[in-house]
């Protein structure tokens, strides 16, 4: 890796990288030990392999547990992994598929083989309803809570607060939509999460967000939508599905995935607590014939799994706006989009006029 790759993708200095990797495992992992015992044996294949198989006979035994109470009246309730995630009584009774065209059997099968698989499709009511959420809340800009403004007043935003937008994510979404609720639940969604995951899946979260088209002579950090290659360790297996809410092309910030890189990585790599990598890295170690640019219209999805090398890239024409669906075989509790209320706050755009 030369310098100028290593400046551009550890731009704060790689050692200063590492101290707050390290430092950010510590604080996380005293909160919740269990998250970092995964967050280091996870990056293993046969570690990852072993507690699925103990998961597995687990949830095997929970059945048999559950078959002994039948014609019972103290038989036990379904375990729900999150209370915001459940649908309503009027939801479940009006549960549709809410993607169109999906081949599970298919679908698993290039997932183990590549890591990602492209074609999903969302229908056109499902993204209405998405779009009008998207259109009706606040959104906050580079993810901070106290930075909230409606999409249509970003450019108000920005210049009332004085700050560049880069990003901006909606916070509660599970909880606020009832759409992405039902994604969350949706019985296909869930089918292929379990046979690739190869147990019974929790849905552990969602993400809304923009990345925002900045002009080409603008200084981008690539810390707000994450421009650099990395992959994500959120559980021993974990399965995410995203959505194009708007057109993306290559001007558009695509999704950039590492093919086949979810069962192929270096023990160097794997034993580094920084993730990210450069892109000399990547096409060094992998090739450019395996990086995946993922295009699409509204409302195109694919499935990957989060151990694949992956990257956003910055958006130069036109925002993009995008929805992320996360099965795992654990809820951690920290991979999801949920702020307590009392701590959101909007810019006041108001009566602001823009100056051009």
């Amino acid at each position: 890796m030369n310098k100028r790759s290593t400046y551009n993708t550890f731009f704060r200095g790689f050692w200063v990288e590492v101290s707050d990797r390290l430092q950010d495992y510590v604080k996380k992992g005293r909160r919740n030990p269990p998250w970092l015992i995964m967050s280091i044996a996870g990056r293993f294949g046969w570690l990852r392999y072993c507690a699925k198989l103990m998961i597995r006979l687990n949830n095997r035994l929970q059945l048999n547990h559950q078959l002994n109470y039948v014609n019972h009246d103290d038989r036990p309730a379904s375990h729900q992994s999150c209370p915001a995630t459940q649908l309503t009584n009027e939801e479940n009774d009006h549960v549709e598929n809410v993607c169109t065209g999906l081949e599970p059997t298919k679908i698993v099968t290039v997932l183990n083989q590549d890591g990602i698989y492209t074609g999903l499709s969302l229908s056109q009511s499902m993204q209405q309803e998405l779009w009008q959420f998207a259109h009706t809340h606040p959104c906050y800009g580079n993810l901070e809570p106290d930075q909230g403004f409606y999409y249509a007043d970003k450019a108000k935003a920005e210049q009332r607060s004085g700050r560049l937008f880069f990003s901006a994510q909606y916070f509660n979404t599970s909880r606020l939509c009832s759409a992405i609720r039902r994604l969350g639940n949706d019985r296909q969604l869930v089918s292929i999460a379990q046979s690739y995951l190869g147990a019974k899946p929790i849905f552990t979260g969602s993400r809304l967000w923009w990345n925002f088209a900045i002009d080409d002579h603008t200084v981008y950090d690539p810390n707000y939508a994450i421009t650099f290659f990395h992959y994500d360790l959120d559980d021993y297996a974990c399965l995410r599905f995203f959505f194009y809410l708007t057109a993306v092309d290559e001007q558009a910030g695509p999704h950039v995935c590492v093919r086949g890189s979810h069962v192929n990585k270096k023990l160097a790599y794997l034993l580094s607590p920084v993730k990210r990598r450069s892109d000399d890295y990547v096409q060094q170690h992998y090739g450019t014939e395996n990086l995946v640019s993922v295009c699409g219209a509204a409302g195109f999805g694919f499935a990957e799994d989060t151990f694949c090398i992956h990257k956003a890239t910055r958006p130069l024409r036109g925002d993009r706006l995008m929805l992320q669906i996360q099965f795992a075989l654990h809820d951690y509790g920290m991979h999801n989009d949920f702020k307590d209320d009392s701590r959101l706050r909007n810019i006041d755009c108001s009566g602001f006029a823009i100056n051009n």
